[in-house]
């Protein structure tokens, strides 16, 4: 089965992650963006054994409407990807745009310990 890919209003993004609860990857990025485009190619062909089991919703969020997200997670080029686990930060993602490497890092931050600089 697919992992779930949604866009999110930037604004409340934590607070609809928070309710909904487990993991989700948050995916900061536009639409202007190449690698952005690539980013959201690669993870809608994600499957749950991909990313470590089922459960991960990737949230899609526009950076320009999620600046403080920006500027509180420290994102310093796009996409930016959080590992967000019950609402809160979890952990950091970053990977070659490729599927497997991807796919191991989204692996290794939801059986990794929570990033206490997030």
């Amino acid at each position: 089965m697919r992992v779930e890919c949604r866009a999110f209003d930037g604004r409340d993004v934590l607070s609809d992650l928070e309710d909904r609860g487990g993991d989700a990857l948050v995916v900061l990025g536009t639409d202007a963006c190449g690698a952005c485009r690539r980013a959201r190619a690669v993870l809608a062909e994600l499957s749950d054994a991909d990313v470590g089991g089922p459960g991960l919703l990737v949230a899609l969020v526009d950076a320009q409407h999620a600046m403080g997200l920006v500027h509180d997670w420290e994102v310093h080029h796009l996409p930016g990807m959080v590992l967000v686990r019950d609402g809160e930060p979890w952990a950091r993602v970053s990977a070659v745009l490729s599927k497997e490497a991807l796919g191991a890092a989204i692996r290794s931050a939801r059986v990794g310990p929570v990033d206490e600089g997030l």
